[in-house]
C-alpha cells in the first residue's frame, strides 16, 4: 500500500512540476494553486472509484445495461452480468490517502507563504 502510495503521490507531483514549468512559471503561490486542482481531481477521481467499488452503483448500472442490450439487441456476454463493483479493479486508498499528502502540502505551502 505504501509503495502504491508513493507512486501516485510522485504522479501527482509531476504533474503539478509540469504544469508548473510550461504554464504560469515556478512561484510558490502558483504551486499552492496547481498543487491544490491536482489534489482535487485526484481526490475526486479516488472518491468516485469508492463509490463504484462499494456497489452503490451496481442495481443502476445493472438496468442501463439490460435497457442498451434491449435496444441494441446484443446477446449476452460474459460481461453482461458482472456487476460494475466486480468490473472496477483499482484500489482507491492510496489515490486517497496520496491526493490527502498532496493537500496538505499545499496547506502548508500556503502557510509558509502568509508567514
Amino acid at each position: 500500500m505504501l509503495k502504491r502510495t508513493f507512486i501516485y503521490l510522485l504522479i501527482q507531483e509531476l504533474i503539478i512540476f509540469a504544469i508548473l514549468f510550461f504554464g504560469p512559471g515556478l512561484a510558490l503561490i502558483h504551486y499552492i494553486n496547481i498543487s491544490f486542482y491536482v489534489s482535487l481531481i485526484a481526490f475526486l477521481i479516488g472518491l468516485l472509484v469508492y463509490i463504484m467499488r462499494s456497489g452503490f452503483l451496481d442495481r443502476v448500472h445493472y438496468g442501463f445495461r439490460k435497457v442498451a442490450r434491449k435496444i441494441r439487441g446484443d446477446e449476452e456476454n460474459e460481461f453482461s452480468d458482472m456487476m460494475l463493483s466486480e468490473l472496477v479493479g483499482l484500489p482507491y486508498a492510496d489515490m486517497i490517502l496520496s491526493s490527502i499528502l498532496v493537500f496538505l502540502s499545499s496547506m502548508l505551502s500556503l502557510i509558509l507563504y502568509y508567514l
